[in-house]
């Protein structure tokens, strides 16, 4: 008992002084002024990620442990998602989220080698990563300004019976057209994957960004401030096929 008592009150010792170090840096930081240099993005985080990232560190959980478990309950809930798997990064998110369309399980409703996939000629690299990776077509759609989002009136122009998938990102932000998106792939049959990676947060009418996709890749990335996740609908991908909401 004295001994956990002793590593008990070391590592309050080290969190304390962690917090310390902290505050002090903070203090420092100067305030905005009208001139400054404006950053697309920054690290937003306080004391209570200070906290935490020490103890994860004195445990030496330096890959998936009890704080990776509880932010993926935390965050499924709060995206109002079935499931929420942490990967090492936004870009493997979305890979594994495209991969997750190509399961046989899902039939003749699966992604396969030379389907096409409709996306914006204008986004991340690794929006469309995936599709190139596995052996799909991108088609590439024409985007609008200044929303930076897909230009929505060319999207029939894309279509063609090959057409499987639309995989978009909200670019910078800001949410692109989701209404008439999705309502454009529940109208042909089209699988809708949305790279979140930027726009964790972002609101869109009756939904926040990452609600109304098959599936969903986020980063948390220090620049973007958002997690890192591959979440995915309650009824999910395989009741496409099988009527039930386990995984694939």
């Amino acid at each position: 008992m004295e001994h956990l008592n002793e590593k008990e009150g070391l590592k309050k010792e080290v969190i304390s002084a962690a917090v310390k170090y902290f505050e002090f840096n903070k203090r420092e930081e100067k305030a905005f002024k009208p001139g400054d240099r404006i950053h697309y993005a920054g690290r937003v985080f306080d004391e209570n990620e200070i906290c935490c990232l020490i103890d994860a560190a004195l445990e030496f959980w330096l890959t998936a442990g009890g704080y990776a478990r509880q932010f993926e309950k935390k965050l499924a809930e709060y995206l109002g998602t079935g499931y929420c798997s942490l990967t090492n990064s936004g870009s493997s998110a979305n890979l594994l989220a495209f991969m997750a369309l190509t399961s046989h399980r899902l039939g003749d409703r699966a992604v396969k080698r030379g389907d096409e996939v409709i996306t914006v000629a204008a986004g991340f690299p690794t929006t469309v990563a995936p599709v190139i990776q596995f052996g799909a077509i991108p088609v590439f759609v024409d985007i609008s300004l200044p929303s930076c989002g897909i230009d929505c009136s060319r999207l029939s122009e894309a279509l063609s019976d090959r057409s499987k998938a639309v995989v978009l990102a909200h670019t910078l932000g800001n949410p692109f057209d989701i209404e008439n998106v999705k309502a454009f792939c529940d109208r042909h049959g089209l699988w809708l994957i949305e790279d979140n990676c930027d726009a964790l947060g972002s609101q869109y009418f009756y939904a926040g960004s990452g609600a109304v996709r098959e599936v969903s890749g986020i980063s948390a990335r220090p620049v973007f401030t958002r997690p890192t996740i591959l979440p995915r609908v309650k009824a999910g991908l395989s009741a496409q096929t099988t009527g039930s909401s386990s995984r694939l």
